[in-house]
């Protein structure tokens, strides 16, 4: 025998068509269609069968056993010659009928006596009540199923381009994952698709519960249920993966797991969920129309099942889809308290469900007055960033807790606990966000023995905001321990976008610390995962790192292009640092490329947003770096007063900014810290000391402490290829740093790649700039085309005193006293194109 068992639609009957019209087979072909119309067809196939079987009866006593081949590329009907001439093909197509038990007792008797001479191919869209596994265990069965039937994605091409419809690979295998293969449901797809110029919105209209298909799939198959079945089917398709015990909860009958796998070969467009044993979903375009004629016939009935089924997902540990029916049911107490008990809110802030949850909980009313409810609005608040509406819902919580409602428990302490860290350390005070997060920790270890202890989400919202806020701070080797552990928890738990975030803030930390290779490194990997497949937007936090690197190494264009990125990238909790970290890039890039006054605005207005209220060290930096604009501008005196005026004046970033701008005033400034108080600190203020130091021995004529000083600054800074610092060197230093001085030469690193000269050859360039804005840059070169003040003057369209200004500015930062001094000075700076050759 040959099972053909598929549901409506599949193409069975068309493949017995295909078949014989290859003439395969060489013997007779005899058909019985089971036809409800017609007169007695039960009484008519019986008595065909029994004719056949006293013909076979009398030509074997015992059943002769053959194999069966099959069609190219697919399993197929007989295609063997039978050995006698009186072999035949018997076909049966039972339509939407079912083979009684009597009826199969006379196939099993016809396919165990006839010796051969008769081959029975069966059309059904039910398994008929035959020994199936007796004829599997005989080798006497060929079974072609709906997965044999069903279309692939090749296939569901040709189909279309056979109704003159040209899908894109993403359209076709969105339409395939809409129809799961379904032969008529792809046919159907077509008609609808035709004539449609949006195709992509026209696929996403594609439903199973209007049109053609719901026509199709009432008539064909929900009609033709019993009506225990048809009920079943009501009841059930309001989950998308269905169960044995959900079953019974939703139908109020015994169901097994038996009975689901009797469903599956029934074809009522239900199978198996892949890699499970006991997890069963229905073909999507068949959900959707039980969902939809569910709710025509018993719409009182839809939220009574999605409370039933909230309350049994919740019971067996499905605590998100438990939220899901919940909110479908209306009962959004339930479903906020689900996410609390369970702690599932953390997955609003971190972790795959991030997105869905922000959707599901978007309408969740104001006026539900407990302290779940106001746990969910306070992490959805931080998904948009409301630090404020945040703190006020968290209050409610405290406050519904104390007055019961609910029950104070382990879990409510410990999710009010973590919110309140997240959402200080989004905000000014420092100390108080690094507090938060200690008692938040603490929490967690208390439940790290508990059933909670399976949450990585906690940990992790948990992990960031201590990594964050000692990047504030400056305790760099804190802060990087804080997001070397969120890594490892990300990596473990398999939350890919959470675990982009985190390698990309730890870059960060190793950039602002001065391991610009390291950081490279893991920015890297940051960008690499999000390219990787996974879907993942582009982490704000590694293209930071990157332009951070960039701008000390002194790539500034690469620089200046990864921080106007980082400006288009999706915000995150680390927004606030982000920003500031990439004002400082923006800034010295600006100073770099002569626009000091616009660098000075930059970071003016970064400090104003970012708003510090303690001396902590990332608003202090950007506090410093003005100040260092300042000293460079020969203003050491501006520059003294924005430091002094600063909550972080004592730190040694800005003693020693201080420290420079008294040596450019010709005073005495504060006394340098000590060793024991800049370990920790950055490498860049590491190489700063040095530089400071320099610069007063210069002052101070001593010449060989000086090129000492340098020396160890150099040595520094030569393992990161740390460049900054140097090229922002006051000009008494950067002339030991001539390009053919025994400094450069035993420092080569200091010279970047630099573009192409004009006979094509690569050249370098020294990367020590001086701070001239653009104007000043405008006047240099004219002045190297040896053009006078007035022609300068006239080629500019500005006065002659305009012009001296510029030249008496230029001559001051390059440290020269005449103009071909500064010509010649801006050639070794690298400031002006190669000097011409005589």
């Amino acid at each position: 025998m040959t099972l053909v068992s598929a549901p409506a639609g599949f193409g069975k009957t068309m493949l017995l068509v295909s078949w014989e019209a290859l003439g395969a087979w060489a013997g007779p072909v005899r058909h019985i269609t089971m036809d409800a119309a017609a007169e007695q067809p039960a009484a008519l196939l019986q008595s065909v069968l029994d004719g056949l079987h006293r013909r076979g009866s009398a030509l074997a006593e015992e059943p002769v056993l053959f194999t069966t081949a099959d069609l190219p590329g697919r399993p197929g009907p007989v295609t063997e010659r039978a050995a006698g001439p009186e072999a035949m093909v018997l076909v049966v197509d039972c339509g939407d009928l079912t083979v009684t038990p009597e009826l199969g007792d006379s196939l099993d008797r016809l396919i165990r006596g006839n010796a051969g001479r008769v081959r029975i191919v069966l059309l059904t869209r039910a398994d008929p009540q035959l020994p199936l596994h007796r004829y599997r265990l005989a080798d006497t069965l060929t079974e072609i199923r709906a997965a044999d039937l069903a279309f692939t994605v090749e296939e569901a091409a040709g189909l279309m381009r056979h109704e003159n419809l040209d899908l894109a690979p993403a359209e076709l295998a969105e339409l395939w994952a809409r129809t799961d293969g379904w032969p008529a449901g792809l046919m159907f797809a077509a008609m609808h698709l035709a004539g449609k110029a949006d195709t992509a919105q026209a696929i996403r209209g594609f439903r199973g519960d209007v049109g053609n298909v719901a026509a199709f799939l009432m008539t064909e198959v929900l009609q033709a249920q019993p009506p225990a079945l048809r009920d079943f089917l009501l009841r059930t398709c309001i989950v998308d993966k269905l169960r044995p015990g959900l079953a019974e909860a939703l139908t109020g009958r015994a169901c097994d797991l038996r009975s689901l796998e009797f469903m599956s070969h029934g074809n009522a467009f239900i199978q198996r969920v892949p890699g499970t044993d006991d997890c069963y979903s229905y073909q999507s375009l068949f959900r959707e129309f039980l969902r939809a004629q569910l709710l025509f016939e018993r719409s009182a009935l839809v939220p009574v099942l999605h409370r039933t089924a909230a309350g049994w997902f919740a019971q067996n540990g499905h605590q998100l889809s438990a939220v899901c029916h919940a909110i479908t049911a209306g009962q959004w107490g339930d479903a906020a308290r689900y996410l609390v008990e369970d702690l599932d809110f953390a997955q609003l802030l971190v972790g795959r469900e991030r997105r869905l949850l922000k959707e599901l909980v978007a309408d969740l009313p104001d006026d539900l007055d407990d302290a779940s409810a106001a746990v969910v609005r306070s992490a959805r608040a931080l998904t948009e960033f409301d630090v404020d509406l945040c703190a006020a819902e968290l209050r409610k919580a405290r406050s519904g807790l104390d007055q019961g409602l609910p029950p104070r428990t382990l879990s409510y302490e410990l999710a009010i606990t973590v919110l309140e860290a997240v959402s200080a350390s989004l905000q000014t005070d420092v100390m108080s966000a690094l507090d938060a997060v200690l008692a938040a920790e603490a929490a967690l270890r208390a439940v790290s023995v508990g059933p909670n202890a399976v949450h990585p989400e906690l940990k992790l919202l948990v992990a960031g905001c201590k990594g964050r806020v000692l990047l504030q701070r400056g305790d760099f080797a804190g802060a990087a321990e804080a997001f070397s552990a969120a890594i490892a928890i990300a990596e473990e738990a398999g939350l890919h976008e959470a675990l982009a975030d985190f390698l990309g803030m730890a870059a960060l930390v190793e950039a602002v610390w001065g391991h610009l290779r390291r950081a490279a490194e893991l920015a890297t990997q940051a960008i690499a995962l999000a390219e990787s497949g996974a879907h993942l937007d582009e982490p704000q936090s590694a293209i930071v790192a990157q332009a951070w690197v960039s701008a000390e190494q002194g790539e500034l264009a690469v620089a200046r292009d990864l921080v106007h990125r980082a400006g288009d990238a999706v915000p995150t909790f680390d927004t606030r640092v982000l920003a500031a970290c990439a004002a400082m890039v923006r800034a010295r890039v600006l100073r770099a490329d002569g626009d000091v006054d616009l660098a000075r605005a930059e970071l003016r207005a970064a400090a104003n947003s970012y708003g510090a209220v303690s001396d902590e060290w990332l608003g202090q930096s950007l506090v410093v770096d003005e100040a260092k604009i300042l000293v460079a501008q020969h203003l050491p005196r501006e520059a003294i007063a924005v430091v002094e005026h600063s909550p972080g004046r004592d730190q040694v970033e800005s003693i020693l900014v201080l420290r420079r701008a008294a040596t450019e005033a010709g005073e005495q400034g504060p006394a340098l810290p000590a060793p024991a108080a800049q370990q920790g600190t950055s490498l860049e203020t590491q190489v700063d000391s040095w530089l400071v130091q320099a610069a007063e021995s210069i002052r101070t004529g001593d010449s060989g402490r000086s090129g000492l000083q340098v020396e160890r600054a150099l040595r520094l800074a030569a393992p990161e290829h740390l460049r900054r610092p140097f090229s922002e060197a006051p000009p008494p230093l950067r002339k030991l740093l001539q390009p053919t001085g025994e400094l450069m030469r035993r420092h080569p690193w200091l010279r970047a790649p630099g573009p192409a000269d004009h006979s094509s050859r690569t050249r370098t360039e020294l990367v020590i700039t001086a701070t001239l804005s653009s104007k000043e840059h405008e006047v240099l070169e004219y002045l190297a085309e040896l053009l006078t003040t007035e022609e300068i003057a006239s080629t500019m369209y500005v006065s002659v005193n305009t012009v001296r200004s510029h030249v008496r500015s230029i001559l001051r930062k390059l440290s020269a006293s005449r103009r071909n001094e500064a010509v010649r000075r801006a050639w070794e700076l690298g400031l002006l194109p190669s000097r011409p050759e005589v």
